[in-house]
């Protein structure tokens, strides 16, 4: 209880002072950041490139780099499939830590055939008549990435600095997007989208640590749970981007389209994408991260938490109340208090005496269950998953080879070495319904917190020491930021060898980094309830998305202190348009579950959730097309109206796919609110909310009331939805589709729709699938569904109807549009009667 009570009032501490800066550091008290940032290389610590020592090996350019205290380093230049260039530069006797896991795998190589060394510079590339080419300048020592006849990327090689000493192994980089009006990128930020100036003013660097920060700041650049070193340089000419493999420490200074760089160890590795869009930088990434996997249908749903629900009988009632109030729910979660002392993979004796039982009631109102499990493992040694990994010596290490073991939510814990595959594989294997006793295939997902990882230490930025020791004797340090997405790792791995690999896993983290989308949602961590958290929210998951992560979300109603009523209503509308959609809170807030609020605000609540569900088509659409295309599913306005400028600092509003835009009400009390609507005078925005079409190009201000914020659907598309009211996704699986048809000014429309069994893993490994696009013209009143491909599936759909938007007159500016409701075809069969096999190609004359 003693143990208990102090982690209580430390979080309170926390959560009411917002960031402890006495615990987290800024750049001044870290040696090398506050080194280096002020730090002028001199003359004899340049470096010039010997451009004579070119070798070109196996299609690998490799060239000496020295300076006048005869330090000596070798940079090498590949370039890569798919308009990239990897770039490493490291010491002649090099130990630096190579970075793993993290890769889909090594990239394939394009050979480097053609060098020319002329007035002190050196040119490569695949050939003579390529498009994309490297250009080295001798001295000063500078690298150029051209695309056609553009310059994208140039890395100042006069600001390169490369040290060891006991601590670290710092480098800097410093380049410039020469084409770039704004910087985006370096997830995860409470700050803006467009990254703002850093370099000459009273501001930090941005940091790149993952950290366990609660009540964090608003436009800080602070550090929070997660860490993605990617950049993007976007400007209306063209887009050009860098990835840095890299897992250490790392500060980030900006100044307009130049960005110096400062990392703490490791190896310098850098991946430079030639774009020329942000589409282009962002798939560019992909092909060397990857991206996820379709989530299970019902993932896409409700999710209703707490820390804590008391015990099964709490959730139960949870889950009544719910279906008697009718608010649509497909998720239940449960905290770290359903365990037994914390001790993961075990259920509390008096609470949750009963697991399975309570399991199968939730899985009679056709819900899913999820639990947290955390990284950290309780010292016991009458616990057999902490007796286990010590015993095979599965621990992450102090400096002097013992186990680490530092305090968490179990108290004393010890730290499983993710790093190490035999100790992802131990992890792994309590997943398993033999294991982890009392769990059931209800249990459809996982949550993976607190893995920064988090100790609770302050002394050490309440995470592990930088000189712990992983398999390898590989320091902490060089693989800080990966830990948590190694834990995901392992978590995946886990659900997947307990179900035979026959459902998708789900699994919630905290901590990230480039590559978790392959195994794991994200959300924003320990919000707070405020009108600034609610707004950044937008930002953090626009920036997840053009960071590979597509699925995000944020606590809706802030996890710490109590929102008002109309701050919440306005949450679950703005959150209703992010993938991630759940309501948490800390256990010191009143209860918030949406029935225990009056009539008036359950009615916007309920509204704002059933609209969510409506478009569950769309989601899992666009979830499809993501791992297709390795397009976002939220997308800023500037990925699709890159050429706009008025667009480029815009993150209250957002593109859910490129066919639906909503912006949120942030507002306290707001009756209007000013949104752009981006394109031009022919293009069509069609108002949800207020049933007016507006052209394109303009700022508005849009009158708004507690009921709705402000969604349209672009003129040009087809939306497909499922607008019976449900009380799941399960009871939505056989409800018949309503397409709703958004007339262009040329009076046509088109969308895609995709199916597939909603669990498994069939459309990947059999293309067990159905993915079709349907168009409409106005002049013949002609549907149409076809196949996209030559996938197996055998799906069928049928409609409800077909409903048409279009305009009431040529003058579109804040004009009501008028509907039209197809019921039948033209043959007078009703279109629910109508079976539509999705592998076939349908035309239905209404």
């Amino acid at each position: 209880m003693f143990i208990r009570l102090v982690y209580v009032v430390a979080f309170l501490a926390i959560a009411t002072q917002g960031a402890d800066h006495n615990i987290i550091l800024d750049c001044k008290r870290v040696s090398f950041c506050n080194t280096f940032r002020s730090k002028t290389p001199n003359e004899n610590t340049t470096y010039k490139a010997n451009l004579e020592s070119l070798d070109i090996h196996g299609g690998v350019a490799k060239i000496n780099l020295t300076n006048q205290d005869e330090d000596t380093l070798i940079l090498q230049i590949s370039a890569l499939e798919g308009d990239k260039f990897r770039v490493t530069i490291e010491e002649l006797d090099s130990r630096r830590y190579r970075l793993k896991d993290v890769l889909l795998e090594e990239p394939g190589v394009v050979k480097i055939k053609y060098s020319k060394v002329a007035y002190g510079e050196l040119v490569l590339a695949e050939s003579e008549v390529s498009k994309n080419r490297v250009v080295v300048q001798g001295n000063p020592f500078s690298i150029q990435f051209w695309k056609d006849d553009s310059i994208q990327l140039i890395i100042d090689g006069t600001k390169l600095i490369m040290e060891k000493n006991d601590q670290d192994e710092p480098f800097t980089l410093s380049m410039k997007f020469p084409n770039a009006q704004q910087i985006y990128g370096i997830h995860e930020h409470a700050d803006a989208l467009a990254l703002r100036n850093t370099i000459n003013s009273t501001s930090d660097p941005y940091r790149l640590r993952n950290l366990d920060v609660s009540g964090y700041e608003l436009n800080s650049p602070m550090s929070l749970y997660g860490a993605i070193p990617l950049l993007y340089g976007h400007g209306s000419n063209g887009t050009s981007g860098i990835f840095l493999h890299n897992a250490a420490q790392q500060w980030y200074d900006l100044n307009e389209n130049e960005v110096y760089i400062m990392v703490q160890s490791a190896m310098l590795d850098l991946f430079v994408l030639l774009g020329p869009k942000p589409k282009d930088v962002l798939k560019q990434y992909a092909s060397l991260t990857g991206v996820s996997h379709m989530p299970q249908q019902w993932v896409l749903g409700y999710h209703q938490s707490r820390w804590n629900y008391d015990n099964q009988t709490d959730v139960e009632e949870v889950i009544a109340n719910m279906d008697k109030n009718n608010f649509p729910m497909d998720v239940i979660w449960l905290d770290i208090e359903y365990t037994n002392g914390r001790r993961y993979f075990t259920w509390n004796p008096e609470n949750f005496s009963n697991p399975v039982g309570m399991q199968k009631n939730i899985s009679s109102t056709n819900r899913k269950l999820i639990t947290i499990i955390d990284p950290h493992i309780k010292v016991d040694d009458d616990y057999k998953v902490y007796t286990g990994a010590r015993d095979a010596k599965l621990f992450v290490k102090n400096s002097d080879g013992s186990d680490f073991q530092g305090v968490c939510w179990p108290g004393m814990s010890s730290y499983i070495d993710f790093l190490n595959p035999t100790a992802r594989a131990y992890y792994a294997q309590w997943y398993s319904y033999e294991n982890f006793i009392g769990s059931t295939e209800v249990l459809g997902g996982i949550w993976n917190d607190m893995n920064e990882p988090s100790v609770f230490d302050d002394a050490l930025e309440k995470t592990l020491p930088m000189d712990a020791l992983h398999i390898g004797n590989v320091k902490h340090r060089d693989i800080h930021n990966i830990y948590g997405l190694l834990h995901t790792m392992s978590t995946h791995l886990g659900l997947l060898t307990r179900d035979n690999a026959t459902k998708r896993p789900f699994i919630l983290t905290r901590s990230h980094f480039a590559g978790t989308q392959r195994y794991a949602a994200i959300w924003t961590g320990d919000n707070d309830a405020t009108w600034g958290q609610l707004k950044v929210s937008y930002a953090q998951c626009l920036n997840a998305n053009i960071m590979g992560i597509p699925f995000c979300g944020s606590d809706i109603g802030g996890f710490t202190n109590q929102p008002t009523e109309q701050l919440l209503q306005r949450w679950y509308q703005s959150a209703a348009w992010t993938p991630f959609y759940r309501e948490h809170s800390t256990e010191f807030s009143a209860r918030r579950e949406p029935y225990v609020y009056p009539e008036n605000v359950q009615n916007v609540i309920r509204n704002a959730m059933q609209l969510r569900y409506k478009h569950i088509p769309l989601w899992y659409t666009l979830f499809y097309e993501h791992t297709r295309y390795a397009e976002p599913v939220l997308r800023p306005l500037f990925y699709e109206y890159p050429e706009d400028e008025k667009v480029f600092k815009i993150d209250d509003q957002l593109f859910v796919g490129k066919d639906v835009m909503v912006r949120a009400v942030h507002e306290e009390n707001a009756t209007s609110v000013n949104l752009y609507l981006p394109g031009d005078d022919r293009t069509i925005w069609y108002s949800i909310s207020n049933n007016k079409s507006y052209e394109g190009g303009h700022l508005r201000n849009i009158p708004v009331d507690i009921n709705a914020i402000p969604v349209f659907y672009r003129g040009g598309s087809i939306i497909f939805r499922k607008d019976i009211p449900r009380r799941n996704t399960v009871e939505m699986k056989d409800d018949c589709y309503t397409a709703y048809v958004n007339l262009d000014v040329n009076g046509k429309a088109q969308g895609t729709i995709y199916l597939d069994d909603l669990t498994s893993f069939r459309y990947k490994n059999l293309k067990d699938y159905n993915y079709a696009r349907a168009n409409f013209e106005e002049l013949d009143s002609k549907f149409t569904l076809r196949p996209i491909d030559d996938s197996k599936g055998k799906y069928n759909i049928t409609l409800c109807d077909i409903v048409v938007y279009k305009p009431k007159s040529n003058e579109v500016i804040e004009g009501l549009f008028s509907q039209e409701i197809y019921t039948k075809n033209k043959q007078g069969k009703s279109l629910k009667d109508i079976k539509i096999k999705l592998w076939e190609t349908i035309e239905l004359e209404l």
